[in-house]
């Protein structure tokens, strides 16, 4: 008796229906926390604001998610109904009442599609009045940096080579200046690099006939100084000889326009004045003879 106490098999308490609690409970708390996190996350997202642009194209993504749904669900009444319009059992006034379905159905769908394509060419259409916006800025901004690039090249060759009137240079070569991309050297391809160029008419040393001749700002403004013929009011190197070394007005600078005002030209002599009057005229005012 004694031994089979001792043998017996050991025994566990349990209750009917405890696991079935259990998974209830975690369940319930799994649902909680999603409950819990879910309001969190709309709270988050009620808090954030959009702008008029990002709600149109939310409220526009809807509308097409719809308008897609609801195609997908007439496509498909419409294929069951010309499935059951082939059965040879339907009586002649079933089959008229599933005809008038049908036709119902494929005038929706044809309603759905126009709605679409009006949709779709009024985007068309905005997205074109964008793009075109776009490109009228770019050009506009495109246009300011080609100037001031070209203008900042003149003017900085001007003052390199000692012009009264650094204005004056850049409004006589930035008719004849343009930005292009630089091409490598070997391969003769766009660099991605741009340079100024200024393409003015001159002599070719080579074979004496005048051409277009393509240099860079700082070569175009030097040969102006080498033509005073032409240019020799603009340059302070350019000298009238028996008035100074030092400059075309014996020291004193130009007025407007590069011109000798009237107190300087009182204190010249008669030798000078004639030598001015004939060599550079435009000091005085007058224009050069032909």
């Amino acid at each position: 008796m004694f031994n089979s106490l001792y043998l017996s098999r050991p025994w566990f308490v349990c209750f009917e229906g405890e696991d079935d609690d259990a998974a209830a409970k975690a369940a319930t708390e799994k649902a909680a926390a999603d409950k819990a996190a879910a309001e969190k996350a709309a709270a988050a997202e009620a808090g954030k604001t959009f702008t008029q642009e990002e709600l149109n194209h939310f409220l526009a993504d809807d509308r097409r998610k719809t308008q897609a749904a609801y195609q997908t669900q007439l496509k498909a009444q419409e294929e069951k109904l010309q499935v059951v319009l082939k059965s040879q059992s339907l009586t002649e006034s079933d089959r008229h009442a599933l005809k008038e379905n049908l036709e119902s159905v494929q005038g929706q769908l044809r309603s759905a599609a126009a709605d679409a394509a009006k949709e779709k060419q009024e985007l068309e259409q905005a997205y074109q009045a964008r793009l075109t916006e776009t490109e009228k800025k770019a050009h506009i901004w495109e246009q300011m940096y080609r100037d001031s690039t070209v203008q900042r090249s003149l003017q900085d060759a001007a003052v390199k080579h000692d012009s009264f009137s650094a204005s004056q240079v850049v409004t006589l070569l930035k008719p004849m200046t343009k930005l292009v991309e630089a091409l490598d050297p070997v391969t003769k391809r766009p660099t991605g690099q741009f340079e100024v160029q200024v393409v003015m008419m001159d002599v070719n040393p080579k074979t004496g006939q005048r051409e277009e001749i393509t240099r860079t700002p700082d070569e175009a403004v030097a040969r102006m100084k080498q033509m005073p013929e032409d240019f020799g009011n603009l340059f302070k190197a350019n000298v009238v000889s028996g008035i100074g070394a030092s400059s075309a007005t014996g020291g004193v600078m130009p007025g407007r326009g590069g011109r000798l005002d009237a107190a300087t030209i009182k204190k010249l002599t008669p030798a000078q004045y004639r030598e001015i009057r004939a060599k550079n005229p435009e000091l005085l005012g007058l224009e050069k003879r032909r």
